[in-house]
């Protein structure tokens, strides 16, 4: 697992120094995260991640396989712009607040149901080529594959895959999530060369989430 993830921060090294000289200047922020009913997101409550623009851009976050693989599942997103997906929710072990900041760092957690893999549904970041990085589950969030943040940017947020890389000796630029269109029609949420930003917005999902939470806390 140490190795893995030193192989991770190597990889992610050189990436992140093309990013620094070619990405936009940091981008505004606010202390809390809103959902699309101008609510304050909570830690643990369950909400759907979907495009600000609907249409053939697709719909929202979902969980699916990878090369035919059964496990772990991959964080997709929906086809069609009338689907929501699965729902999520965040979590941050040292935050005292009740509300999610874009201060803070956190790991995500797919919460809607899911009949296949007994595996932990948290998000990490798994690395597919020199130059691409899919989001898996079974991730674990006191390991820095599975740090997140939100960026909010005029009416919209974005997601950040944001690992504390201490050894980088320069500030780190936090690469954006977006879509990855693989040639089989799937399309995975990830980031790398080529890949827009997507953007977000959050929805409250009208769901009991507390055993679900429960359930994927003790199969990690």
């Amino acid at each position: 697992m140490k190795g893995s993830l030193l192989g991770l921060a190597a990889s992610l090294t050189t990436f992140l120094l093309f990013a620094l000289i070619t990405t936009k200047p940091s981008l505004g922020q606010s202390d809390h995260v809103f959902d699309t009913k101008g609510n304050p997101l909570r830690w643990g409550r369950n909400y759907y991640i979907l495009p600000i623009i609907r249409g053939s851009i697709g719909g929202g976050l979902t969980l699916g396989s990878h090369n035919k693989s059964g496990c772990p599942l991959y964080v997709t997103q929906e086809h069609s712009d009338l689907e929501k997906g699965l729902s999520v929710a965040f979590s941050h072990k040292t935050s005292k607040l009740p509300f999610v900041s874009t201060r803070d760092p956190l790991s995500i957690t797919t919460t809607g149901p899911v009949a296949t893999c007994k595996l932990s549904l948290t998000w990490k970041v798994i690395q597919e080529s020199t130059t691409l990085w899919l989001v898996s589950t079974n991730g674990r969030s006191d390991l820095p594959n599975s740090e997140f943040r939100i960026v909010f940017y005029q009416s919209y947020y974005l997601i950040a895959f944001c690992p504390p890389l201490p050894e980088v000796p320069m500030p780190v630029v936090c690469p954006e999530l977006g879509i990855y269109y693989a040639k089989d029609g799937t399309r995975y949420l990830a980031f790398g060369n080529g890949i827009e930003p997507l953007k977000f917005v959050f929805e409250k999902a009208d769901l009991t989430n507390s055993q679900n939470l429960h359930y994927i806390e003790t199969v990690v």
